[in-house]
């Protein structure tokens, strides 16, 4: 596709070096200070296009068609150059927002997840050390315990140096961060100061 662009533009401009420049420069030649002067009219337009494209005028018309397929060349580098960099910066620009909406709606969620898992780990705290009962204890316990894991999920959000993908189990193209390593050095980090009494 760029090589074939490449090419359109190298062989409009061998068509205007020939059509427009070498009868342009045809014309300055013949109103030029060594003929005698030419009245303007259909006589001088005639004598301009056959000269333009008689055999002696050949050899100029190549020149200008090789110096305008030059230019042709030159100047599609230069737009196709111009349009990839153009594209690469709206691409820039558009993660660029994507990335500071992702922030901005990670520190809004991350603050109102925080307040609802204050209290569901404080309340259930406070339920384990008034509540007697081994099976009640133990199932706050596991709620104390998924909210560490909410923790660990924020914590491991915000602080991601890069995002990794993994694909989400029962959808096609549906994509979530993938957080394991993380969300386990969390959780191991959680559970190592209970261990050491």
């Amino acid at each position: 596709m760029r090589k074939s662009r490449i090419i359109w533009f190298t062989l409009a401009g061998m068509l205007l070096g020939y059509l427009l420049m070498h009868p342009f420069a045809m014309l300055a030649y013949l109103l030029g200070p060594q003929h005698p002067p030419v009245p303007m009219g259909a006589n001088l337009w005639g004598m301009q296009v056959s000269q333009s494209f008689s055999a002696a005028g050949l050899t100029m018309g190549g020149a200008f068609t090789f110096l305008g397929g030059l230019a042709g060349f030159f100047f599609g580098i230069w737009y196709l150059q111009k349009e990839k960099l153009t594209a690469e910066r709206l691409e820039s620009q558009r993660r660029r927002v994507a990335l500071e909406t992702l922030q901005e709606l990670m520190v809004t969620l991350a603050h109102h997840i925080r307040n609802a898992n204050m209290v569901i780990g404080g309340f259930s705290s406070r339920m384990i050390k008034h509540l007697p009962d081994p099976e009640v204890q133990r199932q706050l316990e596991l709620i104390q315990q998924a909210s560490r894991e909410i923790e660990a999920v924020i914590a491991a959000l915000e602080s991601l140096p890069q995002i990794d993908r993994a694909q989400y189990i029962g959808a096609w193209d549906t994509k979530m961060i993938d957080l394991k390593q993380e969300l386990e050095s969390r959780l191991a980090a959680f559970a190592s100061p209970k261990a050491v009494p």
